[in-house]
């Protein structure tokens, strides 16, 4: 377990970032301390997906900073930031459809293999050793995850919450001080939902802070420490669960639509 806790692990500072004239993310900071679970929530479209995408460096933002651990990331590429400790899921699950489970969470270890092509190619005695590694690393978190007895079975062809299962263990197998989950739980039942809220627990209970764009209110509410509300691209308020949801604002610019919809 890292000694993050209680310290700022992520800071953003006055980010903004266009797409034409629509402004998806404006003039937002806020900050993540560490072994928290820190929820983003607001409407759709409200700029969570933008967020998530800036921080992680899948894009640029017009201005504005990303701090993670006290060093300046604005600028890196994905697999630097990756490298840095963070590491996320997506809205949309991505899995290939001609992987198992076990090769799908294996590809999450480059970072322990080295992903160097040369050793591979000629399996030198290093290679070797690193990917034994990596394949005992990818049986330990399988078992965290609850996805040992499903290994050999082709990832795209699990049940949907399972499939949500291996996107985060591929993302755990990069070894994250910082994990970013977009919707985890959108489109699921009740009793997958309750699976996937027990494992995010677990995960953060080894240490690892978890950003978390989410819908569900009820998960909000149980699981997270502090909430950002974003609405329009802009921080609309921040606080602990009970006092966001009591929030005048917020319940004009997201509450009542989630329970409307609940």
């Amino acid at each position: 377990m890292n000694n993050m806790e209680g310290k700022e692990i992520l800071k953003v500072d006055n980010l903004s970032k266009s797409f034409g004239g629509i402004k998806a993310v404006s003039d937002l900071s806020f900050s993540v301390e560490g072994h928290h679970i820190h929820a983003v929530i607001g409407p759709n479209g409200a700029g969570k997906s933008t967020l998530f995408n800036l921080i992680t460096g899948v894009i640029s933002s017009d201005k504005g900073r990303i701090k993670f651990l006290g060093e300046d990331i604005t600028s890196l590429r994905p697999d630097k930031i990756s490298e840095k400790g963070i590491s996320r899921t997506f809205q949309n699950i991505r899995l290939f459809p001609d992987m198992t489970v076990f090769e799908t969470v294996l590809i999450g270890t480059y970072l322990l293999t080295g992903g160097k092509i040369l050793p591979a190619l000629f399996l030198s005695k290093e290679f070797r050793r690193k990917e034994h590694l990596a394949k005992e690393k990818v049986e330990d978190i399988l078992n965290f995850a609850g996805l040992w007895d499903v290994r050999n079975e082709y990832a795209a062809k699990l049940s949907y919450g399972n499939q949500r299962r291996v996107e985060m263990a591929r993302a755990l197998a990069m070894d994250p001080q910082l994990l970013l989950l977009d919707e985890p739980t959108a489109g699921m039942n009740p009793k997958e939902t309750k699976e996937l809220m027990d494992l995010f627990s677990l995960v953060n209970s080894q240490g690892i802070t978890i950003l978390i764009i989410a819908h569900d209110m009820h998960l909000v509410n149980t699981l997270s420490n502090q909430v950002t509300v974003i609405n329009f691209g802009k921080k609309l308020v921040e606080g602990p669960p009970a006092e966001i949801q009591r929030h005048p604002e917020v319940l004009e610019a997201y509450m009542g639509r989630a329970e409307a919809n609940a």
